[in-house]
């Protein structure tokens, strides 16, 4: 412990000398850098003449260096060129192999024949589907040259083919083998039977066709008549034949004043919105003078068959069919006490109409553009005045 204290107080003694000789003996002060001859300001990137040398002498000794070392021969230099060249082909051979490589197993014979196979079935499938196209059109050929001022509507069935070119008014084609009717149906309201027109960019929901005699009218105006008589009817749209199973008849007015005002719309054609299809359906079988036992949907397409009367002045007879394809099955027709009839039916006979309360509607059809775009039009009265 007496040592320790002992250097402290060495050291203690010591700085208390330097101290002490500091205070007496002043440190000289620092001298500023001096200017080379002739210059104005210190160039401290310049180096001093001891730095000049030392530069002098690294560059003699690079000189020196260079000058020693021996120049190549021209065998040499041609080594060196001979070896840069091989380094370059070494290269190029490389790239080529691996091109190879990848030709080869791109363009080997199984590729090719793989790739070979797919064009050639390619190749096939639009030549079919051409061949498909052209096979669907080239029936029409001896038709355009035997009538070749008619345009033939695409898809026309063959067998429509003579009458549409004698009659380019042709919209379709009736059989009711009932009253032996088998005849072409015109868009010309002249010409019976003719057909009633669907609103352009409507999808058709009913086809109307009116006749010019009363025949249909002394077999379906009753259950008994029914039940004696076929129940079906075909209707062609050119495009395709379709077979309607009768599923009921009924009488209507054509003048607004039978009925307080109102016509049923019996002969839209047009597909309506959910609800106006609806409503026709109800008003339509609350009007059938007997019942078959089937139920008109949404999703049936039906076939209206409006013929002339004697029952009334301005009166129609109507029999509707629905789309079947069971020609086999027979309906029974029964008669039914609750027949909604035209209100002046109801005057003439001094009876209370179950149905004068009812509403003198009008559907609202769907139409869409040549965009997709659908809207609907709501029909008026207008529309079904004959």
């Amino acid at each position: 412990m007496s040592e320790e204290k002992d250097d402290i107080l060495e050291i203690l003694s010591d700085f208390k000398e330097k101290k002490e000789r500091r205070e007496t003996e002043p440190d000289e002060p620092l001298q500023p850098p001096k200017r080379r001859d002739g210059e104005s300001y210190i160039d401290f990137a310049k180096p001093e003449e001891g730095e000049e040398a030392e530069e002098a002498e690294r560059k003699t000794l690079f000189k020196r260096k260079k000058e020693s070392k021996p120049e190549k021969t021209p065998e040499e230099i041609e080594a060196l060129k001979a070896q840069k060249q091989e380094k370059r082909e070494s290269r190029k051979n490389k790239a080529k192999t691996v091109w190879i490589k990848v030709k080869n197993a791109v363009f080997n014979k199984k590729v090719l024949a793989a790739v070979a196979a797919l064009a050639v079935i390619i190749a096939a499938v639009f030549g079919i589907r051409y061949g498909v196209e052209q096979a669907k059109v080239a029936y029409l050929k001896p038709y355009q040259e035997k009538y070749p001022d008619v345009e033939f509507p695409a898809g026309i069935l063959e067998k429509y083919c003579d009458a549409y070119g004698e009659n380019p008014d042709t919209a379709g084609y009736i059989e009711i083998l009932d009253i032996n009717l088998k005849s072409t149906v015109s868009r010309d309201t002249q010409t019976y039977p003719y057909a009633q027109p669907c609103t352009d960019g409507c999808e058709q929901f009913n086809y109307v066709v009116y006749l010019n005699d009363d025949s249909l009218e002394d077999i379906y105006s009753s259950a008994e008549g029914y039940n004696s008589a076929s129940g079906y009817m075909t209707y062609s749209n050119l495009f395709q034949d379709y077979t309607f199973k009768i599923v009921g008849a009924f009488y209507t007015n054509t003048k607004a004043q039978d009925d307080s005002g109102y016509i049923f719309p019996y002969n839209v054609t047009e597909k309506m919105t959910a609800d106006s299809q609806n409503e026709y359906i109800s008003r339509l079988q609350s009007r059938f003078i007997y019942s078959t036992g089937i139920d008109i949907t949404r999703q049936d397409t039906i076939l209206t068959v409006s013929c002339p009367t004697d029952y009334r002045e301005d009166f129609r007879f109507v029999v509707i069919g629905v789309m079947r394809e069971d020609t086999d099955s027979k309906l029974t027709a029964e008669d039914k006490s609750d027949v909604h009839y035209p209100q002046i039916i109801y005057d003439e006979t001094n009876t209370e109409n179950p149905y004068r309360f009812s509403s003198q509607w009008y559907p609202e059809i769907i139409v869409t553009d040549s965009e997709g775009t659908q809207t609907t039009i709501q029909k008026t009265i207008e529309d079904y005045e004959q």
